[in-house]
């Protein structure tokens, strides 16, 4: 499924997979007291990985903030990770 879709075939795997470590590590290690990471710091690094993936993923060819929009309609979801085509302006990033 990820292999196709838009957010892959447009070369922006990397800046989702940034901004889910990131979130995934400032939602847990402040679990792990060895560590030493607070809540306020684990929150802050969270909300950055969210905030990056939200402002930079997004079509090469019309800009179109893919995260963003699909956070405010629910259903742009799917096409993201299902289609090869951007949901906006319908570039298609498969042959690219």
């Amino acid at each position: 499924m990820m292999k196709n879709s838009v957010i892959t075939r447009s070369g922006q795997i990397w800046k989702l997979a940034l901004g889910v470590a990131l979130l995934l590590v400032g939602s847990f290690v402040p679990l792990v007291d060895s560590v030493g990471m607070s809540w306020t710091v684990g929150t802050i690094i969270a909300g950055l990985g969210y905030a990056f993936a939200l402002a930079f993923i997004r079509c090469p060819a019309c800009k179109d903030r893919w995260l963003w929009h699909a956070t405010l309609n629910a259903e742009l979801y799917a096409p993201l990770f299902k289609q090869s085509a951007c949901p906006a302006c319908q570039q298609d990033f498969a042959a690219s």
